[in-house]
């Protein structure tokens, strides 16, 4: 016998409300519910430290874009320099 879908649709949002209690935690500064890897309460705005794992400082994220960006326009200017001088006449 097939399954209603409601019941399905409401099986699954049953389900991912319990993955999702996991990983709620109580912010230290206003007691409101945060999910576990906020660096800033949503509510309150105050600092939280992250379980499990430490956020990229942002100066390094900012040397990796800029690295990051710089290989790729190198690569794609050296793409097109190709295909023009070795383009088939």
């Amino acid at each position: 016998m097939k399954k209603d879908k409601t019941t399905v649709y409401e099986e699954r949002a049953k389900k991912r409300e319990a993955r999702m209690a996991r990983h709620i935690v109580a912010c230290p500064h206003c007691g409101a519910d945060v999910l576990d890897h906020m660096t800033k309460c949503p509510h309150c705005g105050g600092e939280l430290v992250p379980k499990g794992y430490r956020p990229i400082p942002e100066a390094k994220m900012k040397k990796i874009k800029i690295v990051t960006y710089s290989v790729g326009a190198v690569l794609a200017v050296a793409v097109i320099v190709l295909l023009i001088v070795f383009r088939p006449r």
